[in-house]
C-alpha cells in the first residue's frame, strides 16, 4: 500500500524566534496601548514602559489619574483636549510630554494615537504607541544650547547678550535707572599668547569668563563677544562697575602650568538706552574706542605711523604660506598667506602688532593691498597654486578701500580665480550690508569668500546667507582638543551639519594632533589646518615646508 506524502505547509518565520514587530518597537523604545472611555492606558508590553519610566519590575500603574500625576498641569490639559479632539474613527493625533520617572527625573514621550471606535463625538476605543524621546529632546536642547553660547566659555554668544542687553535697556527705562554697557578686553593677551602658546591663551580666557561669572548677578547679562572681548551690561552708572570690574580680571594672577600670570585689562563703557538698536550701537563704539585705546582719545603718535609705513617702504612685509588639507586624503587643498614682518635686527615675526597698529592708524589696507601683491607672483608660478587672503576691518569698512581692492583683484585676471578672501565673522556682523557688497564683487571676479573665525562670535548662520560664503573657518578654540571634550564635539557636528546644508565647506582651524583630525573626519569636516598639518612657511610649496 502507497503511503501518502505528507502535506507541506510553508512557515513564515520560525515559531521560536522573536515578533520582528515587536522587536523593531523594542529597538524604538516604542511602547503600544489602547485606551478606552476610562483613559487607562494598556500597554501590550507593560515591561517596556517600566523601563523607559525607569520603574522597578511590576510597579507600573497605568490609570488615567496616575498617569496624569507623572506630567505637569499644562501637559495634561493638551493632552485631555487633544484626546477630545479625536471625535471620528481614524482621527489622528501626536503629542510630545514630559512624565516624572521612577526616579523623580524627567523623560520626554511622544505619543502618537488614533481613534479606532468613536459614538456621539466621543473616542471610545483609542490605539497608540508611547515612543521615549528623551535622547532627541536632549539633543534638541544641546542644540539650541550652543546656538545661543560660546562653547569655549559657556558665556553668551554676540547674539544672546544683545537680546539680553536690549532687554535691560528697555527694563532701565521703566523703573527709571540708567544702565550701562562695558565691554572688556586684556590688551596684553597676545603677548601670552607668543610666550606660553595658544593654548594658555584660551585658558586664560576660560578663567576671565568664571570670574566674571561669579560677579555678574541677574538681571545684568554677561556675554563673549569675540576673540578676547566680553561684555557686560548692567543697571547703573558705568563709572564704578568699571574700576571694580578692571580691579577683579587684573589684579589677581591667572594660575597657569607656568605660574602666576598678570592681564592688563581695558574697559570701555556706553550708556544703554531702550531703542532696539541701543546695544548694537554701543558694542560699535566701545570696539571703535578699545581699538584706539594704545593710541589715545586724539590719534596715533607718530612713532607708530612710521613704524607702518616704513616696514612697507622698506620691503620687509612678506607672507607665510600654512597648508589646509583635504580632511578625508589628507592632501593639499589651498594654502592661507600670513602677514610676517622683518624686524630691523633681522627677526621674522607675526605681523599682529603692526596690523594692529595699522588698524589704528587707518592703514591696515595698504597691508592688505600688499599681501595681494605679495601672492600674485605665486599664482602667476604654479597655476596649482590656490591661495587664502585676509582682508580687514579697515578695508572693508571703508567703501573707497573696499572698491579699490575689488579693482585691484580684477587687474589680475584669470588668477584671481584661484584666490578665497577670508573676512572674520565680525566683519560679517559689524555691517552685514557692506560685507555683502563686498562679497558679491569679489565672487563675481571668480573668487571664492570665507568667513573666518566662525563661532567665536555671532554663532548664528545669518551672517553666512547674508555674504554668500562658500567657505566658513571654525575658530580654532572650539578645535583644540576636541578629541577628548564632548561639547566641542556637538558644537563642531552641528555646524558641520547646518553648512552642508547650504552647500558650505568648512575648514577646521588650530588643528594640532592627529586625535583631533581623527574625530573631525568622522564629523565630517571638509579641510584641516592647523600645526598638524604643516607651520607657516616661507613658499606654498608643499614639499618645502619650515617654520616662519
Amino acid at each position: 500500500m502507497s503511503r501518502r506524502a505528507p502535506l507541506m505547509i510553508p512557515r513564515l518565520r520560525d515559531e521560536t524566534s522573536p515578533d520582528p514587530v515587536a522587536t523593531a518597537l523594542r529597538l524604538g523604545r516604542m511602547s503600544p496601548f489602547s485606551t478606552s472611555a476610562d483613559g487607562a492606558l494598556r500597554f501590550s508590553d507593560p515591561s517596556l514602559t517600566e523601563q523607559i519610566l525607569r520603574l522597578r519590575a511590576g510597579t507600573l500603574q497605568s490609570g488615567a489619574a496616575q498617569w496624569e500625576a507623572r506630567m505637569s498641569g499644562q501637559d495634561v490639559r493638551t493632552r485631555r483636549r487633544i484626546l477630545s479632539g479625536l471625535n471620528w474613527a481614524g482621527a489622528q493625533a501626536t503629542l510630545d510630554y514630559a512624565l516624572r520617572d521612577g526616579r523623580g527625573e524627567q523623560r520626554w514621550v511622544r505619543e502618537t494615537l488614533e481613534a479606532v471606535n468613536v459614538s456621539d463625538n466621543r473616542a471610545l476605543l483609542v490605539h497608540g504607541v508611547i515612543q521615549d524621546i528623551t535622547a532627541e529632546h536632549e539633543s534638541r536642547d544641546r542644540l539650541l544650547w550652543a546656538a545661543r553660547h560660546d562653547a569655549a566659555t559657556g558665556l553668551s554668544n554676540r547674539d544672546a547678550f544683545i537680546e539680553a542687553a536690549a532687554t535691560l535697556g528697555a527694563l532701565s527705562s521703566r523703573v527709571g535707572t540708567p544702565a550701562c554697557l562695558l565691554r572688556i578686553r586684556p590688551t596684553n593677551l597676545e603677548d601670552l599668547r607668543e610666550v606660553y602658546g595658544a593654548e594658555i591663551g584660551d585658558r586664560i580666557l576660560a578663567m576671565v569668563a568664571r570670574r566674571l561669572e561669579d560677579d555678574v548677578r541677574a538681571p545684568d547679562a554677561l556675554g563673549r563677544l569675540s576673540g578676547a572681548d566680553f561684555a557686560v551690561a548692567m543697571l547703573g552708572r558705568s563709572e564704578e562697575p568699571s574700576m571694580r570690574l578692571q580691579a577683579l580680571l587684573s589684579e589677581t594672577p591667572y594660575h597657569t602650568p607656568f605660574g602666576p600670570l598678570y592681564l592688563d585689562m581695558a574697559v570701555t563703557a556706553r550708556a544703554l538706552g531702550d531703542h532696539p538698536d541701543s546695544a548694537k550701537t554701543a558694542l560699535r563704539q566701545t570696539r571703535s574706542e578699545l581699538d584706539g585705546c594704545a593710541h589715545g582719545a586724539q590719534g596715533a603718535p607718530c612713532a607708530a605711523t612710521e613704524d607702518v609705513l616704513r616696514a612697507l617702504d622698506e620691503d620687509r612685509v612678506s607672507l607665510a604660506f600654512q597648508p589646509i588639507v583635504d580632511a578625508q586624503t589628507g592632501q593639499l587643498h589651498h594654502h592661507e598667506c600670513l602677514l610676517r614682518i622683518r624686524c630691523t635686527d633681522g627677526r621674522v615675526v607675526s605681523a599682529w602688532e603692526i596690523i594692529r597698529d595699522a588698524e589704528a592708524l587707518g592703514l591696515v589696507h595698504r597691508l592688505d593691498r600688499r599681501a595681494l601683491a605679495l601672492a600674485e607672483p605665486h599664482l602667476r608660478a604654479d597655476p596649482d597654486t590656490r591661495l587664502a587672503l585676509n582682508v580687514s576691518a579697515g578695508t572693508l569698512g571703508n567703501a573707497d578701500h573696499a572698491d579699490a581692492y575689488v579693482a585691484a583683484l580684477r587687474d589680475l585676471g584669470e588668477v584671481a580665480t584661484r584666490i578665497t578672501i577670508e573676512m572674520t565673522e565680525t566683519l560679517a556682523v559689524d555691517d552685514p550690508a557692506q560685507a555683502s557688497r563686498f562679497s558679491a564683487a569679489v565672487r563675481g571676479l571668480g573668487c571664492r569668500f570665507a568667513i573666518d573665525d566662525f563661532g567665536s562670535g555671532y554663532t548664528t548662520f545669518r551672517n553666512l546667507m547674508a555674504v554668500e560664503a562658500d567657505t566658513i573657518k571654525i575658530d580654532g578654540a572650539l578645535i583644540q582638543g576636541i578629541a577628548t571634550d564632548e561639547n566641542k564635539q556637538t558644537f563642531m557636528r552641528m555646524m558641520v551639519d547646518l553648512a552642508h546644508t547650504f552647500s558650505v565647506k568648512t575648514v577646521a582651524e588650530m588643528v594640532e594632533t592627529e586625535a583631533d583630525a581623527a574625530v573631525l573626519r568622522r564629523i565630517g569636516a571638509d579641510y584641516l589646518q592647523g600645526y598638524h598639518y604643516g607651520h607657516p612657511a616661507p613658499s606654498p610649496n608643499w614639499s618645502r615646508l619650515g617654520t616662519v
